[in-house]
């Protein structure tokens, strides 16, 4: 699964939580880079590279 195809699946599963719109994108982007594993400990760099 590449990161867009996880931006969908992450934004209807933020819907179905009770956030405030604020922390949408943020939620949905965590999201996203989770499932599509592209989160900064699995390719071994640190979070800020």
């Amino acid at each position: 699964m590449n990161y867009l195809d996880s931006i969908s699946i992450a934004a209807q599963h933020a819907q179905d939580w009770d956030l405030p719109a604020a922390l949408l994108p943020l939620v949905i982007t965590s999201e996203a880079t989770l499932r599509s594993g592209h989160e900064a400990g699995n390719r071994g760099l640190a979070a800020w590279d």
